[in-house]
C-alpha cells in the first residue's frame, strides 16, 4: 500500500494536551480542491431537484386527469371459480388506477396498491397469475417474477416484491422502455 496522505501537521515530538495541530499550504490546496468539487456536485443536484419537482407536478396532473378518467369505468373481475387469463390481467390493470412511486425518484415506476384498488382479492389473483406465468429478471442484484403487459398505448412489465400474493401489497409497473440494462 501506498503512503498515508497527511492533510494536516502536528509540530514535531511529543503532543502535550492542548497541543494545536497545524495545517499546511498544501493541506488548504487539497481541502480546497475537494470542497470546490463538493460545491460542484451540490450545486448540480440543486438544478435536478428543481427540474425533478417540476416533472413530479407534471406526473401528479396526468395522475389526476388518469383518476378522473377512470371513475367512469367499473372494474374488473373475474368469479373466483374461474382461472384467470391474461386478457383478464390486461382488463384490470386497464380498469384500476396505478400511482406513480414519488418516493422512488431513482427508479420511476408506478404502481397498484392493494388497499387502493377496487377488489383486493382481485389484486391477490393478478399477483398470483404474474408470479406463475411471468419470468425472471434482476435488478440491482435481486431477481423478481415479472410479465410482460399490453396496456392502453405500450408495454409494460410488473412485478411483485414477494413471491407470495397474500402478502403482496403493491403490484409494479415499468415502461419496457426502461427495462433494467443488467435483465
Amino acid at each position: 500500500m501506498g503512503e498515508e496522505m497527511k492533510l494536516f501537521e502536528a509540530k514535531p515530538g511529543p503532543r502535550e494536551k492542548g497541543d494545536r495541530v497545524t495545517q499546511t499550504h498544501e493541506d488548504t490546496e487539497t481541502l480546497a480542491g475537494i470542497e470546490r468539487r463538493r460545491v460542484k456536485v451540490m450545486e448540480s443536484l440543486a438544478e435536478v431537484a428543481v427540474e425533478q419537482k417540476a416533472l413530479q407536478k407534471v406526473m401528479r396532473a396526468a395522475e389526476k386527469e388518469m383518476k378522473e378518467a377512470l371513475k367512469s369505468t367499473d372494474g374488473y373481475s373475474v368469479p373466483e371459480d374461474q382461472d384467470l387469463t391474461l386478457e383478464d390481467v390486461l382488463a384490470w390493470m386497464r380498469r384500476e388506477f396505478n400511482i406513480m412511486a414519488h418516493t422512488a425518484p431513482a427508479n420511476p415506476h408506478t404502481y397498484f396498491a392493494r388497499k387502493k384498488v377496487g377488489d383486493p382479492s382481485m389484486y391477490q389473483r393478478v399477483v398470483a397469475f404474474i408470479l406463475e406465468h411471468g419470468y425472471e429478471q434482476k435488478y440491482g442484484g435481486d431477481a423478481y417474477t415479472v410479465l410482460d403487459v399490453k396496456l392502453n398505448d405500450g408495454v409494460w412489465f410488473a412485478w411483485a416484491m414477494t413471491d407470495d400474493p397474500a402478502q403482496s401489497e403493491v403490484l409494479n409497473l415499468k415502461p419496457d422502455s426502461m427495462r433494467p440494462e443488467d435483465g
